[in-house]
């Protein structure tokens, strides 16, 4: 069995997605398109597509109406502002599993402020866990901010997103991950590789080294395998992207990383 811990679903008419605008994937992506592009719908984790951020609860009760098959919801809170009222909400509410406050496109130091740490903190005390997006170069304010909130489970999305184009910084993202990886409340999900790497002339080769540098460092009991569809879809597609993990993980490890990984972090089985 898999339990897909990235997934995203959107709809430009019912929700208001301003990144979407001019893009290839500005349009609805449901379960009958993941299922189309899959082969089934897995169990799946649906995580927060940045919409506008006063529609995070109306998001999270569209999810609810898609599909059996969504175990969980890592919802959007605005952990920075002091108002923690939607992490009350969610602690209340038996889909929502986590909380993710996009990182990738804020200035440095963002991550690592007296108010986000306080609101990260607030999340693991809800018994909920933090998604954290970012990019490679913002790797130490993570550690900073997972030193600091040890009593959060923390999972690294899209294994930070490592240079794998160019190769330059990777030393420096290694060693990040290593840190964050002598964490024993951080775990990362393999996902969102292939969209870091040259859209339309990535190889395998490329990939490995990452998602190697990953289990090694993680272990095969805190690695995720995540899609990241469909926004997978700008460089490659979901049978590819899962036949190469899988392909790449040793098939002792596949139900933890495929399966069991998912539902021990999220808690899906409460």
């Amino acid at each position: 069995m898999t339990i897909d811990s990235h997934v995203h679903f959107w709809d430009p008419a019912a929700l208001t997605y301003d990144w979407l605008a001019g893009t290839e994937l500005d349009r609805r992506y449901g379960p009958d398109d993941l299922a189309h592009d899959a082969g089934e719908v897995p169990e799946l984790i649906m995580v927060q597509a940045d919409c506008a951020a006063s529609q995070a609860r109306a998001e999270v009760e569209w999810v609810r109406t898609l599909h059996p098959r969504v175990r969980g919801i890592v919802a959007y809170a605005p952990l920075e502002t002091g108002d923690l009222s939607l992490v009350e909400v969610y602690r209340r509410d038996p889909l929502v599993v986590g909380i993710r406050r996009n990182i990738q496109s804020e200035k440095p130091g963002f991550a690592v402020t007296d108010a986000f740490r306080y609101g990260v903190r607030a999340v693991g005390e809800a018994g909920l866990v933090f998604d954290a997006c970012i990019r490679h170069h913002q790797i130490r304010d993570l550690i900073t901010l997972a030193a600091d909130c040890t009593g959060t489970t923390i999972v690294l999305d899209h294994l930070g997103k490592p240079p794998v184009a160019t190769g330059e910084g990777r030393a420096a993202w290694r060693d990040g991950l290593a840190e964050l990886a002598a964490m024993p409340h951080v775990s990362c999900k393999l996902s969102g590789l292939v969209t870091e790497a040259s859209f339309d002339s990535w190889t395998p080769d490329a990939i490995l080294p990452y998602l190697e540098d990953a289990l090694t460092l993680f272990g095969p009991d805190r690695c995720l395998f995540g899609s990241d569809w469909p926004v997978l879809n700008l460089a490659s597609d979901y049978r590819q992207w899962h036949g190469l993990v899988r392909r790449f993980v040793p098939p002792e490890h596949h139900d933890a990383v495929f399966d069991t990984n998912a539902r021990t972090v999220y808690r899906l089985d409460l």
